[in-house]
């Protein structure tokens, strides 16, 4: 338990950008702290998304992690990647935690007017809708917001 709070007291970003992206992977592979593997996974889109994108499709693919950090590796293969993010979220969709489809959400509500956004059917729009439906009231409540956002970007295309 003394651990988690000395934990809390680090600031990964610090030393995170001093290592090497080969440092940066290892941590990343060993998955031993997920703040800190977050706060690796985001160096590390700032200097190399050839090899983030597989690190963080594999985290999600694998289901790694704990909710939190699927997020991120979600928003972060998103942001390097939309084409493969999408190809996952078809695949996952069923089993996607509540605060991965938040990040869906916002990703997907910020290019609601770019040529990506507009391209994505309403059958598949319709899907993430419905997988909200799918969460506990208390998960409804974590999202609530992403998801009023969401309908709102698309409202042209969901029933």
């Amino acid at each position: 338990m003394e651990h988690d709070s000395l934990d809390r007291l680090i600031d990964y970003g610090i030393y995170i950008k001093n290592l090497s992206t080969s440092d940066l992977v290892e941590l990343i592979k060993r998955l031993e702290n997920y703040e800190e593997v977050s706060s690796a996974l985001t160096e590390l889109s700032q200097r190399d998304k050839t090899i983030l994108i597989p690190l963080c499709h594999n985290i999600l693919q694998a289901e790694l992690g704990d909710e939190y950090l699927q997020a991120i590796a979600f928003n972060l293969l998103y942001t390097s990647d939309r084409e493969k993010a999408m190809e996952w979220v078809k695949v996952k969709l069923e089993s996607v935690f509540t605060s991965v489809l938040g990040e869906i959400f916002d990703n997907l509500s910020t290019d609601s007017l770019q040529p990506f956004g507009l391209s994505l059917s309403s059958e598949f729009l319709q899907s993430l809708a419905d997988r909200y439906f799918d969460f506990s009231d208390d998960d409804k409540k974590r999202i609530y917001e992403n998801y009023e956002w969401f309908k709102e970007s698309y409202k042209d295309k969901l029933s």
